[in-house]
């Protein structure tokens, strides 16, 4: 009887295709074990400056796998090129990133369903494989209500078990504003399309000279958020000193960390996309999710087909228009589904998807424009809430996009096809939203002002819309890049600016808040700091090395110490809706990965870790390094 042992690149090449990570280890087990040799692994993630607490939680991770025996390295890189090396081409053994969360679940189809580990962009770009949970994920998307909510439940309790990805936490987000200046709307965050379309300017001895135009609002200056903290002498603070070169009249002056929408304003490139806030003020979708619910917005109106829950019959406003003044019409919206699906538009062998829009695009089968004004979209086999979720992706004029729907190759791509309309920079964007970008200086600033023709610049919306009578109510918006949030925090203590647009670390939070005239504002949280794996490579297909180095993280020490007990520990990505369970499947599920030490201190237990490792399979040298395989 002969044997045959399978080579790690056989093992490798069977994983690509498709194999559940239960049958790759058994696939594993029949790989030599004689060649092992020390691990080492790098770490990547952005500089201190970029995003600090980022970069703590892969220093800290970093000096648990030294204790434990692997070499670890953290690697910082621009936040361009991080996004690249995970979402694009797949080039990383672990990162520590921001995961923006969705109010849907169905967000998690894309982001661990096996068919999406090829491709680019926040759809598995672990290449994590389970065909188990890839049922479910497709399950819970035609399921509504409690059964929905058991689906979920399974679901959670499976990714706890098997960590495609480690959550640390959900910080809550926390901007600075200078209350004097501006009244934010109630319940949502300072940073959002509904934040810059409910603000409004407020009219003080300290204003009114340089903002004569100003649109007054509150009698009163004062916090409007329940979440805000305000230093006791705002209400008495002196007149705010100047920039150097005066400021428009009725502007409102942002900071921003973020360089890049200053370099690119693509909506489907995926590398320059981490924060959608300037995209969503530039381009409408048919539906937004106003105060948590979804509202029609670019549609009149919607309305699901007698006896066929899977069409929907969509009415366009009247009068729609975009930014260069051509007529928005039905055809724009069947092109932009047709072109989200392929931005090659059928021009090639395989369709080239766009990555940000991928998971959303295939819950629709087919738009088709049964007028001007009408589409009719046709779903697959999905319930209402998910499918509402195709309706927020951004309506793209086919006039400006189709000449970009052409192959084109870039020097950072490691292989594949790409088209021109996804690597294009568009900094000259031509939308429909409720704001026009008017100038950009490359890694400086952002300028925009309102789009008079938008649908909101009527008087006369119904109702939740109503808020949003006239529009932006500023002359202009302006978004200055700032190197820190201590920049940011300077400049607005100075009134050189009206608020920060990039959330502040706890130690630039604490510092706004001793700031006369400075109001600090939480709202709930947007994203999930997280440990991402590349399942691609070993050893990190193998769930129980992925559970032992998820073991190695004191969420409630790194609570305390990196995000100054303003968040949550997160144990599920969905951590920001209703949907974690309770009960004692999930209480157990978590407990089995809990911390390897003394928790809330960060204190590890180095022998008690290296023995979960050693129950993983794996062995230590004589000098107490952690061995793979090659």
């Amino acid at each position: 009887m002969s044997s045959t042992r399978l080579s790690r690149r056989s093992v490798l090449a069977l994983a690509g295709a498709g194999l559940t990570s239960g049958c790759v280890r058994q696939l594993e087990s029949t790989v030599s074990r004689d060649e092992r040799t020390p691990f080492s692994l790098s770490i990547k993630t952005v500089p201190a400056d970029t995003d600090a607490t980022a970069t703590r939680l892969a220093r800290y991770l970093a000096t648990r796998l030294q204790t434990v025996g692997v070499a670890a390295t953290v690697v910082p890189m621009s936040r361009e090129e991080l996004l690249r090396d995970v979402l694009s081409n797949h080039d990383f053994d672990i990162y520590v990133s921001r995961l923006l969360l969705r109010r849907d679940p169905d967000f998690l189809r894309p982001l661990l369903h096996s068919r999406y580990g090829p491709g680019r962009g926040w759809q598995n770009p672990f290449g994590y494989g389970d065909l188990s949970l890839d049922s479910l994920l497709e399950r819970q998307r035609t399921e509504t209500g409690s059964v929905r909510a058991a689906t979920l439940a399974e679901i959670q309790r499976r990714v706890v078990e098997a960590q495609p990805f480690t959550p640390v936490a959900a910080p809550r987000p926390a901007q600075a504003t200078r209350p004097v200046r501006v009244d934010w709307p109630d319940g949502v965050g300072i940073h959002s399309l509904t934040g810059y379309l409910g603000a409004r300017a407020v009219t003080t001895t300290a204003t009114a000279s340089r903002t004569e135009s100003a649109v007054t609002s509150s009698s009163t200056p004062a916090p409007t958020s329940t979440s805000a903290t305000t230093s006791t002498s705002a209400t008495t603070s002196t007149p705010a000193t100047t920039t150097d070169e005066p400021a428009p009249e009725n502007e409102l002056r942002m900071t921003i960390g973020d360089s890049r929408p200053t370099e690119n304003l693509n909506p489907l490139s995926t590398p320059f996309r981490s924060d959608g806030t300037l995209l969503d003020l530039v381009y409408d979708s048919l539906g937004r999710p106003v105060y948590d619910r979804m509202r029609p917005w670019m549609a009149a109106s919607w309305e699901w087909a007698d006896g066929d829950e899977t069409t929907l019959s969509v009415r366009l406003r009247d009068d729609l228009a975009w930014h260069d003044g051509e007529p928005i019409t039905a055809a724009d919206v069947a092109f932009t589904f047709r072109f989200i699906s392929d931005t090659a538009l059928g021009s090639l062998d395989q369709p080239v998807p766009s990555p940000r829009y991928r998971g959303r695009a295939s819950l629709v089968e087919s738009v088709d424009a049964a007028s001007d004004r009408e589409v009719t979209i046709r779903f697959g086999d999905v319930s209402e809430p998910a499918a509402a979720r195709a309706l927020t992706i951004p309506v793209l004029p086919a006039h400006v996009w189709e000449p970009f729907a052409r192959p084109t190759s870039v020097s950072w791509l490691d292989g594949g096809t790409v088209t021109e309309a996804l690597v294009r920079n568009n900094l000259e964007p031509v939308g429909s939203g409720p704001l026009r970008v008017t100038g950009t200086t490359a890694r400086e600033s952002v300028s925009m002002e309102p789009f008079e023709d938008h649908f909101l610049a009527d008087d006369a919306l119904d109702g939740r819309l109503s808020r949003f009578d006239g529009g932006f109510s500023f002359d202009s918006l302006r978004f200055d890049v700032v190197p820190s949030d201590g920049a940011a925090v300077e400049l607005l203590a100075t009134d050189a600016v009206d608020a920060t647009a990039n959330s502040l670390s706890a130690d630039s939070r604490a510092a706004a808040a001793d700031e006369p005239g400075i109001s600090v504002r939480t709202s709930r949280p947007e994203w999930c700091y997280h440990v991402g794996y590349n399942h691609r490579r070993p050893p990190f297909m193998n769930p129980r090395f992925r559970r032992a180095v998820a073991r190695l993280v004191d969420r409630e020490f790194l609570v305390d110490s990196v995000f100054d007990g303003e968040t949550e520990p997160a144990s599920s990505p969905l951590v920001a809706t209703t949907y974690v369970p309770a009960g004692d499947a999930w209480d157990e599920a978590v407990s089995e990965l809990e911390f390897v030490g003394d928790s809330g201190t960060g204190t590890l237990d180095a022998e008690r870790a290296r023995s979960v490792f050693e129950d993983a399979g794996y062995a230590y040298s004589g000098d107490g390094d952690l061995l793979i395989q090659e």
